[in-house]
């Protein structure tokens, strides 16, 4: 009788020490794709950042083909008691020129915007508003009653990314009430006459009005609401500016006083900054500015859009005074002055529509 002979197989596996080069590999090759991915995925975002401020420039072209201006920048009107307050952006009439008519189509352009007939607007949230690298841009937040709506009702708000270019400055112009029940500007002041950009108070700027070149004026400019100060000195710029729907300076305009990511120049906790641009805004909420590494997108009158790295030419700041050296400002409706050591850089000419200057295109 035979038996068949049994043999004992051996199976030989990995050893501790291959493992952990294994593991070791493995993770030198994750390290070294991570970087290209999120590299991808920010040129995405980038991408799509670009195409926003496309559709505004395109919008605000189509606005001005209907008005022969472009939108205004901030206007006042009165509330029920005939107060007068600052009221509607220049992004919601351009909302018919985005494929969002319902939107338009529901705002009441006859009254105040945060009266409780307009929280209905505020309270929409446009994609095409927001920079897809924004983390937070795209939160929307509501105020209880009395914090934001002139009535006494809650006040939903969604925030935006991009504002237009009020110029080299902002200022407010010195209210004068006519007529009871109206609320009229006076324009004839020298701090007014100092708007040199396309979108502010009370502009009507055409394109006959762009004597330096629709090429090289900006028109619209990112700006990194994620960024803003969220401290005891400056209290929660995040909620309080970049509303939508609001004309008010720092919420849907911006200036070139700064430059580019003015929080690399400046430092958050400067309590000379506070309040030093009208309507109590600072220069991180007025500025252009991006998560985008190096610069932010900025769309020109022409409708093209560029990438501004923050090394662009600019003045220099003093940062004790939270002003370019050599400018001094009196008050919101005063004129900027400035003597030397001031001088001009070169984002601050292409953020004036009239100023004359020569810009060459390998300068930005």
């Amino acid at each position: 009788m035979r038996f068949a002979s049994l043999r004992t197989r051996s199976t030989r596996g990995f050893t501790l020490i291959e493992l952990l080069v294994v593991i070791a590999i493995i993770a030198v090759l994750i390290a070294l794709l991570l970087p290209a991915v999120q590299s991808a995925r920010e040129a995405a975002r980038r991408a799509q950042c670009i195409n926003n401020l496309k559709q505004l420039g395109l919008a605000a072209h189509n606005y001005m083909g209907v008005n022969n201006v472009m939108p205004m920048g901030e206007q006042w009107t009165p509330d029920r008691s005939g107060n007068c307050w600052t009221s509607g952006s220049c992004l919601v009439p351009l909302m018919q020129f985005m494929e969002q008519m319902s939107v338009f189509n529901a705002t009441n352009f006859s009254l105040n915007m945060y009266l409780a007939d307009n929280t209905t607007i505020s309270a929409i949230g446009i994609s095409s508003l927001w920079c897809p690298s924004d983390p937070i841009v795209n939160l929307p937040y509501v105020y209880p009653p009395g914090a934001g709506a002139l009535d006494p009702v809650a006040l939903p708000m969604h925030y935006t990314s991009y504002g237009a270019n009020s110029g080299d400055f902002f200022h407010y112009g010195q209210l004068s009430v006519a007529v009871p029940g109206t609320c009229q500007m006076n324009i004839g002041g020298t701090g007014y006459q100092q708007m040199n950009g396309l979108v502010y108070e009370l502009s009507n700027v055409g394109l006959q009005a762009i004597t330096d070149g629709t090429s090289n004026t900006f028109l619209f400019a990112e700006r990194a609401h994620g960024k803003y100060p969220n401290n005891a000195v400056f209290g929660n710029d995040q909620q309080s500016w970049n509303w939508w729907t609001s004309g008010n300076y720092g919420d849907t305009m911006f200036c070139a006083l700064w430059g580019v990511n003015v929080w690399n120049k400046l430092s958050m906790l400067n309590s000379a900054c506070i309040g030093i641009t009208p309507g109590g805004s600072d220069p991180f909420v007025a500025s252009a500015g991006s998560f985008h590494p190096g610069g932010a997108n900025l769309c020109f009158a022409d409708g093209s859009v560029r990438f501004i790295k923050e090394s662009i030419s600019s003045w220099q700041l003093n940062a004790a005074t939270c002003l370019p050296l050599g400018v001094t400002k009196a008050g919101n409706g005063a004129p900027y002055i400035w003597a030397l050591p001031t001088t001009f850089g070169v984002f601050q000419q292409l953020a004036s529509r009239n100023g004359g200057e020569v810009v060459s295109a390998d300068s930005f």
